[in-house]
């Protein structure tokens, strides 16, 4: 049997760029399928904190991927934690009784009923063992284009008969081509799982260090369609008859850094004993992603440099922890739950980035500052710029209704609920929902209600945005009020 599900995803898509010149395949599907155009990803909007969010269907403050880079001191002693790296996701789950995300992830529950999960990625190294971190421990496949040392013994030999990965490249059509041809010949035709994930570094890695609008970015775009052309051509030939469903994601969205600055040698400047760990000249450590991290040696201090942060330019939003349900212990912040990142490794004090939403050179609407080593105009993402948190998300086959567009908020946390519903396997204790109104029945799936809060100290004053369909809530964006 064909595997029941198969996820797409495609990294850093912006929704308005999944045209019929740019992605053809993509946008034919979702005009015969049902889409949501007001699907978010959760805070930040990071990959590999969206990783663990479509992996668990729970944001940050329940599965601990607080953001790309963050402090965890008893994972990773003098400096923070990365977990772009395999050693250091390691370590995390080593510190947390051996298990990295704080709750149970798709694989594990699909093991659990003794169903599976299968994953091909081009991702990053981090992205592509939170994707699947048990595969090993339940004897599951995952393979990884960076090589065997981070694909599941299942998959080693795979290298043999089809050969090593093309190199990477800027766009990274080559690589995704080659693991397309594993994902239908392999995956879909031999091992048949009941869930099967298939991952596209491209238009990410182009966006960031080509930029958006750029001839590259369009051309990884087209390379990434092309590879789910082939996957469609597969469905047709041979799964959607048989009952296979094709959800399409993106995991964030993207804009163009417009100005970069160095947050640790300005705060360094104001006089503030800022470093990568405690030791006798730091007091705070910053943990650079996209927002920045804040952790606080005495956490009483966070009000004066909340209050530094607010006089900034490029200062966008500020959350901390609870005063109340909507401001947060610092002045001018918001509380850490209303963004979702209310978890134990969550830093005393986040602050994102001033944005607005202009257009650059290429014409592509959204800017932001910038702090970290990719080229000036590339794309960014993880902040709460609405184009950042806009993600696609796209469903096919006779479960779902045809030619939908759902006037209901969702998000990347549903995909998980929605599989398991799929698979008539019980979505309990999971932060998303189960996408019912573009289930073939058609079903309402609660109240919708767009909820605005504003904080404020003196003349700093921030809004933040989001919509609750039923009981989920999910991130419009942030502004200055």
């Amino acid at each position: 049997m064909p595997p029941r599900v198969i996820l797409m995803v495609f990294d850093g898509l912006r929704p308005d760029m999944v045209t019929p010149e740019l992605a053809p395949n993509l946008a034919r599907f979702g005009d015969g399928g049902s889409r949501f155009p007001m699907s978010r990803a959760v805070f930040p909007s990071e990959t590999r904190v969206n990783c663990a969010s479509l992996a668990t269907g729970c944001r940050p403050g329940r599965h601990g991927i607080v953001a790309n880079v963050f402090h965890a001191p008893d994972a990773i002693a003098g400096r923070p934690l990365s977990t772009g790296t395999a050693e250091d996701l390691e370590a995390l789950a080593a510190a947390s009784g051996g298990r990295m995300l704080g709750v149970p992830s798709l694989g594990e529950r699909l093991a659990q009923a003794g169903k599976s999960l299968a994953v091909v990625s081009t991702g990053t190294i981090g992205s592509s063992i939170i994707l699947h971190h048990e595969a090993e421990a339940l004897g599951q496949f995952r393979w990884s284009s960076h090589g065997q040392r981070y694909s599941t013994t299942r998959a080693q030999a795979t290298f043999e008969r089809f050969g090593e990965p093309p190199k990477p490249g800027l766009p990274n059509t080559a690589r995704i081509d080659h693991a397309m041809t594993i994902f239908i010949e392999q995956v879909l035709g031999e091992i048949a799982p009941d869930v099967a994930l298939f991952w596209s570094s491209d238009p990410d890695s182009t966006y960031h260090y080509r930029g958006i609008g750029s001839a590259e970015a369009k051309a990884s775009i087209v390379g990434a369609d092309a590879a789910f052309g082939r996957l469609v051509s597969w469905w047709v030939a041979e799964g959607r008859d048989a009952g296979t469903q094709i959800i399409c994601l993106s995991d964030h969205g993207h804009i163009t850094g417009r100005e970069k600055i160095s947050t640790g040698e300005l705060l360094r400047g104001a006089g503030f004993k800022v470093g990568p760990t405690f030791d006798a000249d730091t007091d705070i450590v910053l943990a650079p992603s996209g927002p920045m991290g804040l952790t606080f040696r005495d956490p009483s201090r966070a009000a004066r440099v909340g209050a530094w942060l607010a006089e900034q330019p490029w200062c966008g939003l500020l959350f901390s922890g609870a005063k109340n349900e909507i401001e947060g212990e610092v002045p001018g912040s918001f509380a850490m739950g209303l963004s979702g990142v209310d978890h134990a490794r969550a830093p005393h004090l986040y602050f994102t980035f001033a944005d607005d939403d202009e257009t650059d050179a290429n014409g592509i609407a959204g800017t932001c500052v910038m702090d970290c080593n990719l080229p000036l105009l590339g794309g960014m993402h993880g902040n709460l710029h609405p184009r950042e948190l806009n993600n696609v998300l796209i469903a096919g086959g006779d479960a779902f209704r045809e030619r939908y567009g759902s006037p209901f908020a969702a998000g990347i946390i549903d995909v998980v609920p929605t599989v398991l519903h799929l698979l008539s396997l019980p979505p309990a204790d999971i932060d998303g929902r189960v996408l019912i109104e573009a289930m073939s029945r058609g079903e309402t799936p609660g109240e919708a209600k767009r909820l605005i809060h504003e904080v404020g100290n003196g003349s700093f004053r921030r809004r933040l945005d989001r919509q609750r369909t039923g009981a989920t809530f999910y991130l419009d964006g942030g502004y200055a009020a």
